[in-house]
């Protein structure tokens, strides 16, 4: 189970309303705990593994080989392998935060910018990969983050490439969908290419944690086990979309356009590969959704799910948060589930939890009666340690004793500096789970 709780140091400001909070998302996490999530949709029974509503006789299978990657695939892949029981089990664990897993090999990554250390593990995954055979079942746990995690360059494009790319894109304030269309152009595993190397298995089950709004699973992770939709010229016109065919790495570029005029092959779409492949969508924003109402219903609130799609730039989604929390009466809460971009214009250090919060902090000034929750699932927000905060209705007044302006602070994209410098910053560590983000908003009596 995820066991992840918000720091208590995050609490000082307003305990009694902060703990509430804090109780909520922290019940939200063990909604979409990744364990709980795969053993509730795979087991065994004698010969058989169960995968949803799929039945896999075991008599003629030699082998299981797992294959996980993302902020969750440890826990993921702990839940697999208790799952296959004595079948003997090999296969490859690819996260930002290793932990062994019995019979399983687990190789460090980086994210969100991939490192060396996702090239090796993503060949040493796709080594494996390709020796699957008639007589193994092939196991996939894909969650969040898997993207950087898992990245193995087209031979034609350097890593520093597509690092700088993906970093591009990232300040640019690119949704998830337009990142990994690009992503998927520039890899040799990703865009339906990891389903192409387990293609001779005797069975594939796919089972996944979703940090995308929408759930589409040609996104999360850039869809490696899944057809692709998009298309190089999709990838061309969002470079466009953000003025940087100009600005990315000549190879990117040069690759992207090879494609374009047929070149280079394109992501994969002949849907015969996937045919032998059960994809179980485990745990979403909704689930955690879901998981938050309940408890601050049990808690007493009068809560309510606004929304599991939230998006857009976090300056608008504080704006319309906190217009609607406005409206409250005291003892009620609303939830959303999503994820905003931010679009960096400054060289400040935060996150788009953070800068949510900051933004809603100057928009509930002198409000007492609320308190606002914007996190991370995963735990990390943006580049820092933090997994988002807190705001209130004296989030402004504590940094104005300290001199501090919160609108010029918000300017420059420095989150982190001004709620951590007001005690409002939330800290979990990694949570082993990710769905996206979490904003809670409530009105106290």
């Amino acid at each position: 189970m995820t066991s992840a709780r918000v720091d208590p140091g995050a609490l000082i400001n307003d305990p009694g309303r902060r703990a509430s909070l804090a109780r909520v998302f922290e019940s939200a996490l063990t909604a979409v705990d990744p364990a709980s999530a795969v053993i509730s949709r795979l087991r065994r029974e004698g010969n058989c593994l169960i995968a949803g509503e799929r039945t896999i006789d075991l008599h003629d299978i030699n082998r299981a080989i797992v294959l996980a990657f993302g902020k969750a695939a440890v826990p993921m892949a702990k839940a697999i392998v208790s799952a296959v029981g004595d079948l003997p089990t090999e296969g490859v664990v690819v996260s930002n935060v290793p932990e062994a897993v019995a019979g399983l090999t687990v190789m460090r990554a980086a994210h969100p910018v991939p490192d060396e250390a996702s090239v090796l593990a993503a060949r040493k995954l796709l080594e494996v990969a390709t020796s699957a055979g008639p007589r193994d079942v092939v196991l996939v746990a894909v969650s969040g983050g898997g993207s950087a995690l898992l990245t193995l360059p087209t031979s034609d494009v350097p890593l520093a490439a597509i690092a700088e790319t993906t970093s591009l894109l990232l300040r640019c304030g690119a949704s998830i969908q337009e990142l990994n269309t690009v992503r998927k152009h520039l890899s040799a595993v990703k865009g339906g290419r990891l389903a192409e190397a387990v293609g001779g298995a005797a069975a594939i089950v796919t089972l996944v944690v979703s940090d995308v709004v929408g759930d589409d699973l040609a996104v999360i992770a850039s869809g490696p086990m899944v057809p692709d939709p998009s298309t190089f010229t999709e990838a061309l016109l969002i470079l466009d979309r953000f003025d940087l065919r100009n600005a990315i790495p000549a190879p990117v570029l040069e690759h992207l356009l090879a494609g374009q005029e047929g070149r280079v092959p394109e992501t994969v779409t002949d849907g015969h590969l996937f045919r032998n492949q059960t994809i179980e969508l485990v745990a979403t924003a909704r689930t955690a959704a879901t998981g938050a109402l309940n408890h601050a219903i049990a808690l007493g609130w009068e809560a309510k799910v606004v929304s599991t799609a939230l998006t857009g730039e976090a300056v608008a989604a504080a704006a319309r948060i906190a217009e609607e929390a406005s409206d409250l009466s005291p003892g009620e809460m609303l939830i959303y589930a999503g994820e905003t971009t931010v679009t960096v214009d400054a060289d400040g250090m935060g996150g788009r939890n953070q800068e949510l919060a900051l933004a809603a902090a100057i928009r509930l000034a002198g409000d007492d009666g609320v308190v606002l929750m914007s996190a991370g699932t995963d735990g990390i927000d943006g580049v820092t340690k933090a997994a988002g905060a807190f705001a209130d209705g004296r989030t402004l007044d504590r940094g104005a004793a300290l001199g501090l302006d919160a609108a010029e602070y918000l300017r420059r994209h420095d989150s982190y500096s001004y709620l951590s410098a007001v005690g409002d910053v939330i800290h979990t560590g990694p949570t082993g789970t990710n769905v996206g983000d979490l904003i809670l908003v409530a009105r106290s009596g």
